[in-house]
């Protein structure tokens, strides 16, 4: 007859656990090159809505599935509590995201590591004409998708001649306890 033993911790299922990062970097660039203003590698949020339409969904393989392809940027300043339960309208462009909004098409380009989705993005010189700058987001399109991730930084002047550089970087981390 077969003893049964009392369970050790040795004995526990090993725990997964997935970890979702996201960081960008925006450079407001002079016309001959010269960098104006930098914010610095900042910390994003990546919102609820955004996790389930963009990786969820995928590995359900939803018809409701979004795939990042856009950026926006907005002077929009905000908590992020505020900016997570937001979302993009039919025919809205994010309006509801960003008081003045210039969203632009993202490039996937080659990994900043082998577990980070990179994204870059451009606006050229006189996109934002005389406006202040104050968050980014990455969304898909169709455009009424919910947003997958936002940051906030502080307001920066963009002159009518300068153009604005974004490096969005989407990290993931993976363990086993």
């Amino acid at each position: 007859m077969a003893t049964i033993r009392k369970k050790r911790k040795a004995d526990r299922i090993p725990q997964s656990v997935i970890g979702l990062k996201g960081m960008y970097r925006i450079n407001l660039v002079n016309p001959d090159g010269e960098i104006a203003g930098d914010t610095g590698w900042r910390e994003n949020l990546i919102t609820g809505s955004g996790i389930t339409a963009y990786l969820t969904f995928v590995f359900q393989q939803s018809a409701s599935s979004r795939i990042i392809t856009s950026a926006a940027i907005g002077s929009l300043t905000s908590t992020f509590s505020d900016l997570a339960v937001m979302t993009i309208h039919p025919g809205s462009y994010a309006t509801s995201l960003m008081t003045s909004l210039v969203r632009t098409s993202v490039t996937r380009t080659g990994s900043a590591g082998a577990e980070t989705a990179r994204f870059t993005a451009s606006w050229a010189s006189g996109a934002t004409p005389g406006t202040a700058i104050a968050n980014v987001a990455l969304f898909g399109n169709p455009v009424t998708g919910s947003v997958f991730c936002i940051g906030t930084y502080a307001s920066s002047s963009v002159a009518t001649n300068q153009a604005i550089n974004l490096t969005y970087d989407i990290c993931f981390l993976a363990s086993t306890s």
